[in-house]
């Protein structure tokens, strides 16, 4: 009777529309004061719950990722993608992906990408000659690699909940990231060749302007090469890399770009206040896992399930049928909280790697990221561009098929996530 006034009380409240992490955080009270549990254990599960080394990452790659866009950072990457790729047809789209492809490497946000780098995307693209729906789109989509391509925040917390290896995971991200910016790449070329997008036609970079763009990113390219180069070398383990990464760019903000205060103070305030936020939804969601956890409700939801599971296979159409349905409604991160245990125990009973499925979530839950009601990326280039849902959601169709594609490669094809872990990082035999 307690766990079903417990799942009553969550839906209802999600439903009359309250924040996820309150509704985790009031049908818990609500469940320890009918189950007569010291009240002492909301507290306690909160505080414990965000006690651990590698969560550290998580404001540390946002700071990574303010002081990127707040240095300038941003631009350099936007300038030297566009000299190696302006020229291929679909011009300024190609640049999009392959800039937000080496700015996932070094922030691990999507909605960082969207916010800053976005910013210098569009106005380039409208300069040029775009029009402001495809620019948009483009943008929107090709953010969603920010926290597939290593490092990435929600890797970090996929890894937290499922004690799996943030370095393995991280490893794992690497060539599925790779994969979304390809067919991203691929999309666009098809969208201006067949006349459904224009697309200015600009002249290939020289040999000088590959030159001076080449040396003026060079700092910020370093930033990946640091990253992943370290981490697999057991040189720094993610959580440390994340300090790195910080440091690093502090440093060629003071050396290369001009050091600026004002921007570092504002990159600070930025990151204080989604990590405040990113913590709160860990912490709450510690209590109403562990609640999760004693009820057995992913168990009983996997017995419950059982008559759809018939293969492996089948399990894992399921888990994207699931993950593409709620990306829809629920933060990411949220998500997450909500769905490991369960996803857990489906990879246990049909021998998933836990990596394969983090990366196959991860893949699949960032289209949500992009999808009404509740996308933040979708929202955050709605407010860069000035553009309405309707128009952008429209643009954004032939990228929503794109992404299922490359999700379902992912899902289906482990060998695409686990290439790199196995090589680089594999597990003691």
């Amino acid at each position: 009777m307690i766990t079903v006034a417990f799942l009553v009380m969550f839906f209802g409240l999600l439903i009359l529309g309250l924040p996820v992490a309150y509704t985790m955080l009031v049908s818990s009270a609500l469940y320890i004061l009918m189950a007569g549990l010291p009240e002492v254990q909301l507290t306690l599960r909160a505080s414990g719950g965000i006690e651990s080394f590698s969560l550290l990452a998580i404001p540390m790659f946002l700071l990574a990722g303010n002081l990127m866009n707040g240095l300038g950072v941003t631009e350099r990457i936007f300038n030297f993608a566009g000299v190696l790729v302006r020229h291929i047809t679909g011009g300024l789209g190609h640049v999009n992906v392959l800039a937000s492809i080496i700015f996932a490497g070094m922030s691990g946000s999507s909605v960082a990408d969207a916010g800053g780098l976005g910013a210098v995307e569009i106005k380039a693209m409208e300069k040029a000659g775009y029009s402001r729906k495809f620019s948009s789109a483009i943008t929107a989509a090709s953010a969603t690699m920010g926290p597939i391509i290593p490092p990435s925040i929600t890797l970090v917390v996929y890894g937290f909940l499922a004690e799996e290896s943030v370095g393995r995971l991280f490893l794992g991200g690497a060539l599925p990231g790779l994969l979304v910016g390809f067919a991203l790449m691929v999309m666009v070329y098809i969208l201006v060749k067949t006349g459904r997008e224009d697309a200015p036609k600009l002249p290939r970079a020289t040999l000088s302007e590959v030159n001076t763009a080449f040396w003026r990113a060079l700092p910020a390219l370093l930033a990946p090469v640091i990253l992943l180069g370290g981490i697999p070398a057991g040189i720094f383990t993610p959580t440390e890399a994340s300090v790195v990464v910080v440091l690093y760019i502090l440093l060629i903000g003071s050396i290369a770009l001009g050091f600026n205060v004002q921007s570092i103070w504002e990159a600070i305030l930025g990151t204080v206040r989604t990590s405040a936020s990113t913590l709160f939804i860990i912490a709450v969601s510690a209590v109403f896992g562990w609640i999760i956890s004693i009820q057995r409700l992913p168990v009983e939801l996997v017995s419950l399930m059982e008559g759809l599971f018939v293969s492996k296979a089948a399990a894992i159409a399921v888990i994207i049928a699931i993950l593409l349905v709620v990306g829809m409604f629920m933060e990411v991160l949220a998500a997450l909280v909500l769905l490991v245990p369960t996803l857990l125990a489906i990879a246990t009973t049909f021998d998933i790697d836990t990596v394969h499925l983090g990366v196959t979530v991860v893949v699949t839950m960032m289209i949500g990221t992009i999808t009404p009601p509740v996308g933040l990326v979708l929202y955050t280039v709605m407010s860069v561009a000035g553009i309405r849902m309707g128009e952008l959601t429209r643009a954004l169709l032939p990228f929503y098929l794109t992404l299922v594609i490359v999700a379902l490669l992912v899902a289906f094809v482990p060998q695409i996530t686990m290439f790199l872990p196995d090589l680089l990082m594999p597990l003691a035999q």
